[in-house]
């Protein structure tokens, strides 16, 4: 399966039953939900808006998501990013993609109840991925 980086809108590869790719333009971890496969083209729209900004646009996609299947870690994480307002972006120095908040709250993202959904449902490959993202 092919979708598109949650970061740079490259294409990852998943093989069959992989749960974390690296993409091979920015070399960010990538990351696949429940839903990818019958729902790909939904999931890479709702990325791409969220990657050009729209997040409350990328917001009611993922919100449509989670209406057929609310245990779709990956739409959690992405109304996570949306809510913060989370672009990545190319460090100059480093070429690694970094996040950038355009939104802030006034609760930390790990009070978030969609962080805090993100974390239960996904398997521990996953969940490790969004700790670490989330930390940064």
């Amino acid at each position: 399966m092919i979708l598109e980086c949650k970061q740079c809108g490259g294409q990852v590869t998943f093989e069959e039953g992989m749960l974390v790719s690296v993409c091979p333009f920015c070399g960010s971890q990538n990351t696949v939900g429940k839903s990818a496969g019958e729902q790909s083209g939904l999931v890479n729209r709702a990325n791409y808006l969220r990657r050009n900004n729209e997040f409350d646009k990328a917001a009611a996609v993922y919100e449509a998501l989670l209406r057929a299947d609310n245990t779709d870690y990956e739409a959690h994480w992405g109304m996570v990013l949306c809510r913060y307002g989370i672009e990545y972006v190319e460090d100059p120095a480093t070429g690694e993609q970094k996040p950038t908040c355009h939104r802030t709250g006034e609760e930390p993202i790990y009070t978030d109840l969609s962080y805090k959904a993100a974390l239960e449902y996904a398997p521990l490959v996953v969940r490790e991925v969004y700790e670490k993202e989330a930390a940064e």
